[in-house]
């Protein structure tokens, strides 16, 4: 298999066919993630006045919450690279997943 170089126009048309995808299953599982979150967030949020408990519940709901949301957006990405990998087409090159030799 001939190996050719890596242009920043082919860099380009990576990056792209990988931003476009992920773009996508953000829009998809991130914005709904985000309609539950606000939603709580307005419903729990410590009004004016409340105590100092109040306040720290909340810290604590956006400790477990945050790693929630970063770990979607990790598989997100990850699952947008496995469709890039699997479905892209460029004109000029493909990509391939070899085994090391």
């Amino acid at each position: 298999m001939e190996q050719i170089d890596i242009t920043w126009l082919r860099a380009l048309k990576l990056w792209w066919s990988f931003a476009w995808r992920a773009w996508v299953l953000m829009l998809l599982v991130l914005i709904p993630m985000e309609i539950v979150f606000v939603s709580y967030m307005m419903s729990h949020f410590p009004k004016p006045g409340a105590t100092p408990a109040e306040a720290m519940r909340m810290a604590g709901t956006m400790a477990i919450l945050w790693p929630i949301f970063m770990g979607a957006l990790i598989v997100l990405q990850a699952q947008a690279m496995r469709w890039m990998l699997n479905r892209a087409r460029w004109s000029d090159f493909r990509v391939a997943v070899l085994p090391p030799e």
